[in-house]
């Protein structure tokens, strides 16, 4: 191997080390023309008359505060806070919001996070902890606007992570229910040597460094099945598509964290999974509710659904249709036929590895 080669090489490793910490969202904003996928009937839910958003912005203790926006109901019976992945911003949560606005009265919040979206210093990780701060204070303050309604936060890929430990650590979480969509559970401890290496590596010396997934497409490594939701998320300014090595860093730890705590929260809590997702693939997945089933006391409060045709953008791939319907009726308290408990999904994951 030549000089230059031999020092492409760690760079090499980290960009396909990228598809590890979620990164592999980057993939619909590579192109400008998706790779078409095999043909699949949609199966959509969309409303006549769709809810429009309303912008707002959470105050936080130190002065500062957060763009978010809100999709109201007249006479809301359930209060609803979505908390974005990795790259992405609150507008994710308009799909999911207007089913449940529709179907629940509810009124739904979502805030970019901290260094995403609109806010200030986009693409700059701003440490877990201020993630698991903000969105505890948010909470809280959601708590204080609307008295008497259950409020349920629902985490999205990254976001759920923040939310799984922000619920399981202290002082916890002021919500009465949790849904973790395609939640990001993939530690350092589940990725390969030569991942870990090269991101502890580059983290050192680049941590300034940015990425972008090209070249995963080809790999198929895509979040959703829906071109139309790839293509709007390569035009869309506000979705970051360029990666510090830093924050890529930062993100692996959150998830490692998420992986790994031995006390679940005490809210009730939904886990929401597809076997196609291939941005917190199968392995991961499995380690995390083998974790569960072995080091947890008791992982009976968590209920979970997996999708054998799911993406891991589940309420943006091309069939909604049961993702939507299925947190809606958990919130109702209607049974779900092909719910499972965390043994059952360890089975189920593990099994398709």
């Amino acid at each position: 191997m030549s000089a230059n080669k031999a020092k492409l090489q760690p760079f090499k490793l980290l960009q396909r080390g990228l598809a590890t910490a979620g990164l592999a969202l980057l993939t619909a904003c590579s192109a400008s023309a998706p790779q078409a996928l095999s043909p699949v009937l949609p199966d959509k839910i969309g409303g006549s008359h769709p809810v429009p958003s309303s912008p707002t912005r959470f105050d936080l203790p130190e002065g500062q505060s957060l763009i978010g926006r809100f999709w109201a109901s007249p006479k809301p019976r359930h209060i609803v806070l979505g908390v974005h992945g990795f790259n992405d911003y609150s507008k994710a949560f308009d799909p999911l919001a207007q089913h449940l606005v529709t179907e629940l009265q509810a009124t739904v919040y979502a805030y970019d996070q901290r260094g995403f979206g609109a806010n200030p210093r986009p693409g700059i990780w701003p440490g877990a902890d201020t993630l698991l701060a903000d969105l505890r204070h948010i909470a809280a303050q959601l708590r204080e606007r609307h008295p008497g309604l259950p409020l349920t936060v629902v985490g999205e890929s990254m976001g759920g992570a923040v939310v799984l430990v922000a619920a399981s650590e202290a002082p916890g979480l002021a919500a009465d229910r949790l849904i973790l969509k395609a939640p990001a559970v993939w530690g350092a401890n589940s990725m390969p040597w030569y991942q870990r290496l090269s991101l502890f590596t580059m983290n050192l010396v680049a941590p300034d460094m940015s990425f972008t997934g090209r070249g995963l497409p080809s790999l198929g490594i895509r979040p959703t099945d829906d071109i139309d939701v790839s293509r709007d998320l390569s035009r869309d300014p506000l979705f970051i598509k360029a990666t510090r090595v830093g924050s890529l860093a930062g993100v692996t730890e959150l998830m490692g964290r998420a992986q790994t705590q031995t006390d679940l929260p005490p809210q009730r809590t939904l886990v929401l999974y597809g076997l196609r997702d291939r941005i917190i693939p199968l392995q991961p997945v499995c380690d995390w509710f083998t974790h569960l089933n072995t080091a947890v006391p008791q992982p009976g409060k968590i209920d979970v659904v997996i999708y054998p045709e799911g993406w891991h953008l589940l309420t943006r791939q091309l069939r909604t249709r049961e993702p939507l319907q299925d947190m809606a009726h958990w919130l109702q308290n209607t049974p779900l036929p092909h719910l499972q408990t965390p043994l059952q999904a360890q089975e189920t994951v593990c099994g398709k590895r």
